[in-house]
């Protein structure tokens, strides 16, 4: 049985371990710029306890019978006066779930376990970002009512 819970600190390693597949899943896949030694330096291990403890972040785990399997962190990204919708806002910074765990609705309860932390936070707009090549992550998002915003252009020099 899958459970979905905030993040506590003795969840920090797995979370980084989980993350550290991320990585080298976006690394291999899609950005080849991703640092994969980071999720474990220090500053790494900073950023992770920062979501599980920081009032303004948050981290939530699927836990299989005690086990990290999945996890989500993101956190409040401040207003954006530019915009009428000027409230507060909010970003999923990063999410992964263990391949063998995938398609059992794990995904969708992380999402809903962040959004209603949002709504307690009364952001107005999440946002996220994906790797154009990352289909089924952006499905996965749009499923949830994401739509694109905004496009990125980047170059290397």
């Amino acid at each position: 049985m899958i459970k979905i819970r905030k993040a506590e600190p003795a969840d920090l390693q797995a979370v980084r371990e989980l993350n550290l597949k991320l990585f080298k899943k976006e690394f291999s896949e899609f950005d080849s710029t991703m640092n994969c030694d980071w999720t474990m330096s220090k500053e790494g291990e900073e950023y992770f306890t920062d979501k599980i403890n920081s009032a303004g972040s948050c981290a939530f785990v699927a836990a299989d019978d005690g086990k990290v399997v999945g996890y989500l962190a993101g956190g409040l990204s401040g207003n954006e006066s530019f915009r009428l919708d000027s409230g507060q806002h909010a970003e999923l910074e990063n999410m992964f779930i263990e391949q063998s765990y995938r398609s059992q609705k794990i995904g969708t309860g992380l999402m809903n376990a962040f959004i209603d932390w949002c709504k307690e936070k009364n952001v107005r707009r999440v946002r996220v970002v994906a790797s154009p090549g990352n289909v089924g992550s952006i499905r996965f998002y749009e499923r949830h009512g994401f739509v694109p915003l905004d496009l990125t252009l980047e170059k290397t020099l």
